[in-house]
């Protein structure tokens, strides 16, 4: 059964359904990349959460989210890509082109994010280094997250 739906929303109405994670909370959130290990082909990080918000409607406290991840995988790719070019600190500019997520399972602990980044290509053209990452993000309580980038350097 299908009915029709047409409603125009002010911003009083729009407040009542929105997150406030989005609006707020997100900005309450900050990370740290406390361990990097570069290999040919594959990185592995441990990050933690420095400030955490967490939502009054998630009874569980504190989930990671997928901004938070892709923020910090980003990073990540960029490190890994300044590595393989032999700099010794940034000096390019990194662009997300595409990004793919899979939320498997919750990720709760703020205090050891695991990831296991594969680099499935990593090529130079130009001045340009473009790279395709697959990543693996995890917990010790059983959270994953699958994430695939693509992004380049310039």
């Amino acid at each position: 059964m299908s009915t029709a739906l047409h409603r125009r929303l002010g911003p009083a109405e729009i407040e009542k359904f929105s997150s406030h994670y989005l609006n707020e909370g997100r900005k309450q959130e900050s990370w740290r990349i406390d361990a990097v290990e570069v290999e040919d082909g594959r990185l592995r990080a441990a990050v933690s959460m420095r400030s955490t918000y967490v939502s009054r409607t998630d009874d569980k406290g504190f989930h990671l989210t997928i901004f938070s991840t892709l923020e910090f995988l980003s990073q990540l790719m960029i490190v890994y890509a300044h590595v393989k070019a032999g700099l010794a600190e940034k000096t390019l500019e990194g662009w997300m082109v595409e990004s793919e997520t899979r939320s498997v399972r919750a990720i709760r602990s703020p205090d050891r994010i695991d990831v296991d980044m594969e680099v499935l290509s990593m090529r130079k053209r130009g001045h340009n280094l473009y790279g395709v990452c697959r990543y693996k993000v995890t917990d010790e309580q059983g959270g994953l997250f699958e994430v695939k980038l693509k992004g380049f350097l310039a």
